[in-house]
């Protein structure tokens, strides 16, 4: 995460070729960070964030840079895409009341693979050793990155604002995306 800086930095100021280079180094990155589950870093939002979904977060906040930056650029964004994220603005008991499930509204960010995935919930401050099934409560719009997504297996106070989710494929070393 300390040389994302750097390397962007060179993508936008640097010649070229160095330029080319810097984003196969971020490609490389964030591609050998998937399989190191033991490799986590803190966060503004998170405590214990998988280093892929930090580093893709980070590259989502240079977006304009990269797509401007050629093919490899925008590759480089559709692969930062895969680690979406969810940060939970408002969340409440879903339906029945038995206590197992919880609907969640936020933003969305990065590209959810759609269907019911597996995530991880996290907090500023704690680790929450959870594992969670995450599915769309409505249909997501490639307009907005509002979401509402329905939470299986947690508690309201699990993901009570400001929760983060995050897929759990990063936090097991499994690259299948």
């Amino acid at each position: 995460m300390t040389a994302a800086p750097i390397l962007l930095a060179i993508v936008r100021d640097g010649h070229p070729d160095d330029g080319a280079t810097a984003l196969g180094l971020l490609d490389d990155a964030l591609a050998f960070a998937v399989g190191d589950r033991r490799t986590r870093v803190a966060t503004a939002n998170a405590e214990a964030v998988p280093l892929c979904c930090a580093l893709a977060g980070h590259l989502r906040r240079h977006a304009g840079l990269l797509a401007a930056s050629g093919a490899e650029g925008r590759r480089l964004l559709a692969d930062a895409a895969h680690h979406w994220r969810f940060d939970v603005q408002e969340a409440v008991t879903d339906g029945d009341g038995d206590g197992d499930g919880v609907a969640a509204f936020g933003v969305l960010a990065g590209r959810f693979p759609g269907g019911t995935q597996p995530a991880e919930p996290h907090r500023a401050g704690h680790v929450t050793p959870l594992a969670v099934q995450v599915a769309p409560y409505y249909p997501l719009s490639s307009h907005s990155p509002d979401a509402c997504l329905s939470i299986d297996g947690a508690q309201l106070d699990d993901i009570a604002p400001p929760a983060v989710l995050l897929p759990s494929w990063c936090n097991s070393g499994q690259a299948d995306r």
